[in-house]
């Protein structure tokens, strides 16, 4: 007669071996219905990547985001719109490769009354919030012309769906897929001017006509900037804000961009940053007359006679997306610019 014991051993293992069993099963059958089940948006896209000749992104006449168009150049890809300014190619890549994968999940309404729900509204209506992608080969055949609404997230983590239209079906799908649609122009934008890290800085030159030099020095030991030449009668007020100043050069980003036409103001801020590999990046603001009081930044580099090659890659980098085009860098960073020693320090208090 078998034990007790013996007996709950045995209905472990058997409850063990079952989930076991299941798990393959389920394995098996999950990977078998999302083969079947499956289908692509774009069954041909990824046979036709190469032939890409034109992208375009259209939103409605009453969204401040615009329409867009993007075509390549050489081997990289530029945006008309901001006079053929570099467009990222991360942003291309994941753009196309997202719309080869992508598939249908459930067929949504077809009633064109409730497509704004779903934000699928055709972008030549004023309220519509879809962003429409429209792709173009060499010889000008429309490859994908389709309407994204809505994305809906995976609460488990998984991949994330969308509710898409073709453009000229009145149907509406949930599709699912790692596409991130790129509405706004500066999505698409190569953004990143300059990042060099605080450590690298050996100088930071502040200057205009109008207003007192600005030396910055970063310093290791202490971990932080320190303004040179300080009078012995004055001390720093806030060390966040040096700092907020000299590391402007760390993650130096556009918030616009078109060809150069202005000429600097030397009444304006011109930056100097030196590295002590030999770097030196100079930036010059400009400011033309009229409605537009924006300041365009004007940003070149050049490196010393004994720079490394490294070092002159480098420069040679930041004048490929820098030299012909002027900057508008966003009100906090002109502000940062625009901190002199005065406006960085207060008098000693006497004791």
């Amino acid at each position: 007669m078998l034990n007790k014991k013996f007996v709950i051993k045995l209905a472990l293992l058997t409850l063990v071996v079952t989930v076991a069993a299941f798990s393959v099963y389920y394995e098996r059958l999950s990977s078998t219905i999302s083969k079947v089940t499956e289908t692509l948006v774009f069954p041909e896209l990824a046979s036709e990547i190469g032939s890409i000749r034109k992208i375009t992104i259209k939103n409605s006449q009453g969204s401040q985001k615009g329409s867009f168009t993007i075509i390549p150049e050489g081997k990289h890809w530029k945006v008309l719109e901001k006079g053929g300014y570099l467009a990222r190619d991360t942003a291309i890549r994941e753009t196309l490769l997202g719309l080869t994968e992508l598939v249908y999940l459930e067929a949504k309404t077809k009633d064109p009354k409730r497509h704004k729900k779903l934000n699928l509204e055709d972008t030549n209506l004023k309220t519509s919030k879809a962003t429409q992608i429209i792709l173009e080969d060499d010889s000008g055949k429309i490859l994908v012309d389709s309407h994204f609404g809505k994305r809906v997230r995976n609460l488990s983590g998984g991949t994330p769906s969308a509710y898409f239209r073709q453009s000229n079906d009145a149907q509406t799908w949930l599709v699912r897929g790692e596409l991130e649609v790129r509405g706004e122009i500066l999505d698409w934008l190569s953004v990143v001017l300059l990042s060099i890290q605080r450590e690298r800085i050996l100088e930071a030159s502040f200057q205009s006509s109008n207003q007192p030099t600005l030396k910055l020095q970063y310093n290791k030991d202490m971990e932080r900037f320190e303004i040179q030449d300080l009078s012995k009668d004055r001390e720093i007020k806030s060390r966040y804000r040096v700092l907020n100043v000299g590391t402007i050069p760390e993650n130096l980003t556009l918030k616009d961009v078109r060809p150069a036409k202005l000429t600097p103001n030397p009444n304006l801020r011109s930056v100097a940053w030196q590295t002590p590999d030999g770097l030196i990046v100079t930036l010059k603001l400009a400011r033309e007359d009229g409605s537009d009081k924006r300041q365009w930044a004007h940003i070149s580099a050049v490196t010393t006679k004994n720079a490394k090659e490294k070092v002159k890659d480098e420069a040679r980098n930041i004048n490929s997306k820098t030299r012909g085009w002027e900057f508008w860098l966003g009100d906090d960073v002109i502000k940062r610019l625009n901190e002199t020693p005065d406006t960085l320090t207060k008098e000693k208090a006497t004791d």
